[in-house]
Parts: structure tokens; C-alpha cells; sequence
């Protein structure tokens, strides 16, 4: 019999005993995939049953927690299969009936005489006092039991139990393998436990502080990996490398002064303070030989595509080459269009890259880049393949950054050729994402970052509305309103049809969001409020069509083009079009269940409307009643700023991903909160480049120690598409 492999962190969690291929298919559906994943699916929240009562204490609809002796034998309550299995126990201070429902297995766990711990919801039938399925272990005293109980985040097939009897399991077999990554003095400062105690104390805390205890470690050990890792391990450039000096000093020829003259005259607009200073930093960076490395932070509607579209003007007019890297065809084809507009006249050769060109155009188009013919080229992923080779490419943007896998997008960022000793390009980065700057600085690393907050003149702020239902008359008649003025609408629901999943899993778990008790409101489908618009009549008189991403990319580029020449009325929706899609003559966005989005997203969405002159409206549709729901619809209504709605939206999620693991590829973290915990990430981070500065073997173990951990945390999910 051969002997089994060694469990290390980096093991596929199936190897793990209990966790068959099925179960590793539904694990890999909580992102789930090796041993360390495991590790770091810290509990939501934990119920806390160590607060001991009497059966004589026991009220109705309360829940309570005691221990007690069997006094009868567990008996099915009728004939059929599906009656329940009921017995008594008695603590001395009175007797309560356990009733179970669907578990037979009960009339052979327990037996008169055994004593057990119980804990449920007390209800009465009649005059006497039950219990349905409670939690029953045989167990004569509390310190037999863990009182405090992890509640996980879980998925069809898998439960809390199953996730504790395996993290159990593996915390047994990778004990002592654990890096870690936190300075001495930090810990002893902050009295943090240590690596593996901290993986021990969020799974199985002896109670709520000691559990907190773990995961304010845990939250450490994450802000450290992302603020530490970021830059030392995922950084583009090292500090020998150098770019192309794009920008000259000195006066522009005068061919080239001509040229940007009328770039500037097809804008059609003046340019904005923030635009003016976010160009002006740009044009700095462009001047030396260090790899530009710049984050450009601008809330929806502010302008950012003309501050990128401006710049590869910049570096075509003085003969070098630049991409844009959009995250969808869509979008893409849109950045394509506004360029194509703008550089009119301008000598400046535009191409456009999709997965989706037709193989003879995509081998023009390559044999352009490589002969330098084409300036610019605009377009997705399939601008990353091995084949796309460029004759000088200087300047690489990438539209919402954190969508695309951090490795593939380096295929651009290190020069293949290496002549003349250049080896790196300029790297900018758009994001439409308001975040704090601390929290920029260490989700992006040491990214020099500029701000564009004010919006281009002419803009009416959008006025938002919150209709506490998805299905009236009221959401039809405003639509129609708008509609009869010449106007378009978008509608954007959370799933495509009845039979799909719901699409925002980038926000909420919702067994966390709703309350307890609250039952969770259907989720409307695209194809659902399609068929509602053509059964009112307003499909006949205003067109209407689907988006959503899963279509095929030239039915989408279809769609958006009928909806954007004003063919099509109104565009029912996933929240596909949430990033960049530009239709002056959208006016009107209705978002059905608003509160299955984080309000990042809806502030997201809403940015698609309010783009011309005329006056638009957001409307918020939910049937959910809770008082969550109503404070975010709320915030919503009275706040249009990105920054101080991003801040909320991050104060209100609680430990987890700001960005949205799903849509956008960056890895959730577990126990850190990017909102209240940013001034804990500077002080850790600022410790570990003391010790870095520092040197010696500390500095030499803790940079392997955090190398490792980086990878497995973060490094390999991110370099996936």
C-alpha cells in the first residue's frame, strides 16, 4: 500500500480525507481550491451558545442553551415516514419535548439515562413547551463542547459541520508550516497571537474574543500580503529598468504642434481642472526614463477616457506606440469610436483588437503593429496574446485594471526586445472605482495616483428615486414618460432568467445581507422584464432588447450599437454595461432587488445615465424590507459622491472584497475590512520596510516567509483572467 502524500498548504483540498471530486467541485464554488484556501475561509459570524440556562427559564420564540438527561425513548409520532421523532428531557428544573423532523437516525443516537446538551427555538404546542430540531450532543458538561460555533458562508450541498470537520483535518496535518509574516516587533507591540494559533482561534474559538482575537491577527497577516505584496512581488518594473523617454523637453516641432492643436479642437469641450492635472502629471511621467507607473482615480462621468485617449495621442504624435486595454468588446468598441472621433485629422492610425475580429482583419491588423503603421490599438484580452508584436510600444492603459489577470497584462509591460537598453513601458491604470488614498495605496502598491472628481460642464446631477417594489404601474409610467420625449432607458436586473443564478455575487452573500427571518425577495431576470415590457405594450412603441454577458460577442456589439444609433429604447440588462458605456440619450435607469448591489455598483450603474445636457433620473425597484436595505437605498438618494459613497459601501460589507472577486479577479479578503481597517495597513506595512531597511536575517526571513504566502493568497489568483 503506497503512502500517502504529504498535506501541504498548497495541496488540492481534495486530497484532504472526506472531500470527495464532488465536494471539491462545490468547495471551488466558495473559491475553495487547496488546503490554504481552507485555512482562510474565516466563519461569517458565530453562534454563541455558552450562556447556559434551565428548561424552567425557557420562553416562546427564544431561543436556549442546556444541559439535561433523556428521560424517554426517541419514538416516531405516527405511521408515516415523515412523522416526526420526539422524546423528553428533563434538566430537574422541568422536562422539554425534542421533536425532530426527516431524521430517523435520532430514535438510534440517544437513550433514556444519556445526558446531553441542547440548543434551539422553545415554540408551544398547546400548553406544552417543545423544541424542533434542535442541536442535541451527548455531552455531561459544557467544557465537553464548543459552545461557540462558526456559521460559514456556504453553497448548495456543503454546511457549517462539514466545513469544521475539514478544517480540523488540516489543521492537524500543516501545522508548523504556516510562514510567518509579521514583524516581531509589531507583534509584541499589538500582542498578536501567533500564525497557526490564529487559524485555530477563528474556526474553533473558545469564545467571541478569543475569536476575534484570531482574526484581527488574520487581518494583519491580509493587509500586509496585499500592501507588502503588491509591491514586491507584482510590481512591473524593478528599479534597473527603464522605459522610453516619449515626451522630449524642449518646444514641439512644429508638425507635431499642428497635429496636437487638432486633437485638442476635435475635443469640442474644455477640459476640466482634474483632467488638465491629471494630463499635466501624466505628460510629466512621460518625459523620463522611469516606467510610468500612475493610477488614474475618476468618479463615473468625469472624463477619464479623454485623459487616455489624449495621451496615446500624446505618445503617437512623437512616433511611438500605446494600448488600451478595455474589459469588455463592448466597452472596447466604444473607446475605439471616441478615439476614432477625436484623432480625426490628426494623422494618428486607431486599431481595434477583439477576441471576436475576423482572422483576416486580426492578421492586418498585427502586421500594422509590428510595422508600426498603427499607432494605437484598442481591445481585450486578445490584445495580450504571444503573437501581438509591437514595433514601439510605449505606453500601455489598462480601462478598470483590476478586471484583467495581473500576469497576462505584464506581456505588455516588459519590452520583448530589450534594445537600446529599454526593457519596460509606461503603465496607467483608469479605474472608475473611488478609493480612499490609503486604501489606494495598498491595493495598488506605491502607484503614483492623480484624481478626477469634477464632472465636465453642462452635467445635470442625476436624481435618484427609491419605488419599494418590482412590479407596479409606477416603474412603467415613469419609463414611459421618458420614453415619450425621445429619450432611452436602461433597465438592469441581477439575473438573465429564472433558471440562472443570481448575477451579483460580487456584493453581498445574501444568507449575510438579509435579516433573520426575512424571507429573501425573488430576484426579477432580464428576460422576465423583457417579457413584463412586451406584455404592457411598451416593446411595440419603444424597442427593447437583452444584454447580458454570456451572449455572443457580436450579438452584444449588435445590441449596443442599435442602442446606442437609438434603434433600440430601452436595454434590459445585467449589470454587463456598469462600466463605460457612454449614450447621451439615456436618460432613465431603473435597477430592479437595488439591494442585492453594493453601492458601488449602483453608484456604477447610475453613471451610465446623466451624460448629456438633459435631465436624468435613477430609480431604485426593491421589495426587500429590512432596515439594511433602506439605509443603502437612502444613501443612495441623498449622495451622488463616488469617494463617500465607496466609503460607506466598504464600512457597511464588513471583512471582505471591495472590488468583487467573481467580476473582477482580485481574491476576497477573509478578515480584513478595507474601509476601518486602513490605518492598521500603513502601520503594518510601514513596519515591514523598517525591517526590510534594517536588513539581516529578519528581513531576509520575513521577505521569503511573505513571498510564499503572497503566492498562495493572492499572486496565482490574480494571474488568471
Amino acid at each position: 500500500m503506497s503512502t500517502p502524500a504529504k498535506i501541504t498548504l498548497r495541496s488540492p483540498v481534495t486530497d484532504l480525507y472526506g472531500i470527495g471530486p464532488e465536494a471539491g467541485k462545490k468547495l471551488a464554488k466558495l473559491e475553495i481550491t487547496t488546503v490554504f484556501d481552507l485555512l482562510t475561509f474565516i466563519p461569517r459570524r458565530y453562534n454563541d451558545w455558552s450562556d447556559i440556562s434551565r428548561i424552567d427559564m425557557c420562553e416562546e420564540g427564544k431561543e436556549i442553551s442546556f444541559l439535561g438527561t433523556v428521560t424517554t425513548s426517541p419514538v416516531r409520532k405516527g405511521m408515516k415516514k415523515q412523522s416526526p421523532v420526539s422524546f423528553y428531557v428533563s434538566d430537574g428544573t422541568g422536562r422539554i419535548e425534542l421533536s425532530y423532523f426527516n431524521a430517523p437516525y435520532i430514535m438510534n443516537k440517544f437513550m433514556i439515562g444519556d445526558k446531553i446538551f441542547v440548543h434551539g427555538q422553545v415554540t408551544y404546542y398547546g400548553t406544552r413547551a417543545q423544541i424542533v430540531n434542535p442541536f442535541c450532543e451527548k455531552a455531561a458538561s459544557a467544557d465537553e463542547l464548543k459552545l461557540v460555533r462558526p456559521v460559514y458562508h456556504l453553497t448548495a450541498g456543503i454546511t457549517s459541520n462539514m466545513i469544521s470537520k475539514w478544517v480540523g483535518t488540516a489543521l492537524k496535518l500543516v501545522k508548523g508550516q504556516i510562514p510567518d509574516v509579521i514583524p516581531a516587533s509589531l507583534k509584541d507591540r499589538e500582542n498578536l497571537c501567533g500564525a497557526y494559533e490564529a487559524y485555530q482561534y477563528v474556526h474553533f474559538p473558545d469564545s467571541i474574543e478569543q475569536a476575534a482575537e484570531g482574526r484581527r491577527r488574520i487581518a494583519y497577516e491580509e493587509l500586509i500580503l496585499l500592501g507588502i505584496g503588491m509591491k514586491y512581488f507584482m510590481s512591473v518594473g524593478g528599479p534597473e529598468e527603464v522605459a522610453p523617454i516619449v515626451v522630449p523637453h524642449g518646444n514641439l516641432s512644429s508638425d507635431a504642434a499642428s497635429r496636437w492643436k487638432t486633437v485638442v479642437g476635435n475635443l469640442g469641450f474644455k477640459l476640466t481642472g482634474d483632467q488638465k492635472k491629471a494630463l499635466s502629471d501624466i505628460q510629466q511621467d512621460l518625459m523620463v526614463s522611469k516606467p510610468m507607473n500612475r493610477l488614474v482615480q475618476g468618479d463615473v462621468g468625469s472624463g477619464k477616457t479623454a485623459v487616455a485617449i489624449l495621451s496615446m495621442a500624446m505618445t503617437a504624435i512623437m512616433g511611438k506606440q500605446s494600448v488600451l486595454l478595455a474589459p469588455t468588446s463592448v466597452l472596447a468598441k466604444q473607446h475605439y469610436d471616441s478615439a476614432c472621433a477625436l484623432l480625426e485629422g490628426s494623422g494618428i492610425n486607431v486599431a481595434l483588437l477583439l477576441g471576436k475580429t475576423k482572422a483576416s482583419l486580426k492578421k492586418e491588423i498585427k502586421e500594422q503593429l509590428r510595422e508600426g503603421e498603427a499607432s494605437i490599438i484598442i481591445g481585450t484580452h486578445a490584445v495580450l496574446t504571444d503573437d501581438v508584436k509591437f514595433n514601439d510600444l510605449s505606453l500601455v492603459i489598462a480601462d478598470e485594471q483590476h478586471r484583467f489577470g495581473v500576469r497576462q497584462r505584464e506581456k505588455l509591460l516588459i519590452s520583448r526586445d530589450g534594445s537600446d537598453g529599454v526593457n519596460a513601458v509606461h503603465n496607467l491604470v483608469m479605474t472608475a472605482t473611488p478609493i480612499p488614498r490609503t486604501l489606494a495605496m495598498v491595493i495598488y502598491g506605491d502607484m503614483a495616483t492623480s484624481v478626477i472628481k469634477e464632472k465636465p460642464a453642462g452635467r445635470k446631477e442625476i436624481k435618484t428615486h427609491f419605488l419599494p417594489y418590482t412590479d407596479g404601474d409606477d416603474i412603467y409610467n415613469v419609463l414611459i414618460a421618458k420614453l415619450r420625449k425621445g429619450e432611452q432607458a436602461y433597465i438592469v436586473c441581477p439575473r438573465i432568467d429564472d433558471d440562472s443564478e443570481v448575477l451579483a455575487p460580487d456584493e453581498y452573500y445574501f444568507d449575510d445581507f438579509f435579516d433573520i427571518g426575512e424571507q429573501t425577495p425573488e430576484a426579477v431576470s432580464v428576460k422576465t422584464m423583457k417579457k413584463r415590457l412586451d406584455d404592457h405594450g411598451i416593446s411595440d412603441k419603444y424597442p427593447s432588447a437583452v444584454l447580458y454577458g454570456s451572449m455572443k460577442e457580436t450579438q452584444k456589439l449588435e445590441v449596443m450599437e442599435k442602442f446606442l444609433s437609438g434603434e433600440i429604447k430601452v436595454l434590459i440588462s445585467t449589470t454587463v454595461i456598469e462600466v463605460g458605456v457612454n449614450n447621451p440619450n439615456a436618460t432613465m435607469m431603473v435597477i430592479m432587488n437595488a439591494e442585492r448591489f453594493g453601492l458601488s455598483t449602483l453608484h456604477q450603474l447610475r453613471g451610465r445615465i446623466g451624460r448629456g445636457d438633459k435631465q436624468s433620473y435613477c430609480v431604485l425597484c426593491s421589495d426587500n424590507k429590512t432596515e439594511r436595505a433602506l439605509e443603502r437605498m437612502k444613501l443612495m438618494c441623498e449622495c451622488s459622491d463616488g469617494f463617500e459613497l465607496a466609503g460607506k459601501d466598504l464600512e457597511l460589507r464588513g471583512p471582505g472584497d471591495f472590488f468583487g472577486t467573481r467580476q473582477h479577479g482580485i481574491p476576497t479578503l477573509r478578515a480584513a475590512n478595507l474601509f476601518t481597517d486602513a490605518p492598521l495597513a500603513k502601520t503594518a506595512c510601514d513596519e515591514v520596510n523598517k525591517v526590510f531597511e534594517q536588513g539581516g536575517k529578519e528581513a531576509s526571513d520575513l521577505m521569503d516567509n511573505i513571498g510564499v504566502m503572497f503566492k498562495l493568497r493572492f499572486a496565482e489568483k490574480m494571474g488568471t483572467l
